[in-house]
């Protein structure tokens, strides 16, 4: 084997774990380059599984102890816990960014300021609803299946703007954008849409198309009124896609086209 391929090799792994320990809070026990940082966002939809499965598997088990509505909310707990409330955080900062932009306020301050507002509370509140309620819907083993449709779907979209849209000029958002080649987000958001197509099977599509969409409207906003694309709006995307996805496994199921779910 050559040089390169031997680093080639040694990256990839490396870039899978540079990605666990930017979306996750799960300790990871390497130093992580500018190399990394870059390969990571082609591994964000990966990230997603394993989150996604964690949350399914928690609510598999508590199936069998509590109700589908208690065993939904641990569901959804396990996967903030996981994630560090990282995505919630950018769904409430956005929300505030939006109320502030509605009311003529310039949305500057609003995204620095770490206290949630009005706007952001709602959001937040609003979103964790969806998604407890979505998931409630599910029996065990397609809440599994959604749940990790979800979270690969949603960060695989998140990935594709992160590398597509324009960003702001400065933060997280900015530093891994300048970083990456664009076909990293790309191929991250074809495994999310693979992911989805397998677990949701003909709902996978319409999920993936959904999630899209929410996602060019959430990045063309804040094109326009935020001067780009910020963690903080990224995050805003992960959460839409990830409640999308949901709501269209819980259709599917009601409109009787499940597939896997069934």
């Amino acid at each position: 084997m050559s040089e390169r391929a031997a680093h080639g090799g040694a990256r990839r792994p490396r870039g899978f774990l540079a990605g666990v320990a930017f979306l996750t809070r799960i300790p990871v026990r390497v130093g992580i380059g500018e190399t990394d940082v870059a390969a990571s966002i082609a591994w964000f939809s990966v990230v997603g599984v394993l989150v996604g499965a964690v949350s399914g598997a928690v609510y598999v088990g508590a199936r069998e102890l509590w109700p589908s509505g208690l065993a939904a909310v641990l569901a959804v707990g396990a996967s903030v816990a996981l994630t560090g409330a990282f995505h919630e955080d950018g769904l409430g900062d956005t929300a505030d960014a939006f109320g502030a932009v509605s009311t003529g306020r310039d949305p500057g301050p609003v995204l620095k300021d770490p206290r949630l507002g009005t706007f952001g509370v709602v959001a937040l509140v609003g979103g964790l609803g969806l998604r407890v309620a979505g998931v409630a819907a599910l029996t065990p083993r397609a809440g599994l299946l959604a749940l990790i449709a979800a979270h690969a779907l949603a960060r695989g979209v998140s990935a594709a703007v992160l590398v597509s849209a324009p960003s702001v000029a400065s933060g997280l958002g900015s530093t891994y954008a300048g970083l990456a080649p664009r076909w990293r987000g790309w191929v991250a958001c074809g495994v999310g849409i693979v992911v989805a197509t397998v677990c949701l099977g003909p709902a996978g599509p319409i999920a993936s198309v959904a999630a899209g969409l929410a996602a060019w409207a959430l990045s063309s906003w804040a094109a326009r009124a935020l001067g780009g694309v910020s963690g903080d709006v990224l995050g805003a995307i992960e959460q839409v896609g990830e409640i999308l996805a949901l709501l269209v496994a819980v259709a599917a199921i009601a409109r009787g086209f499940a597939g896997p779910l069934a």
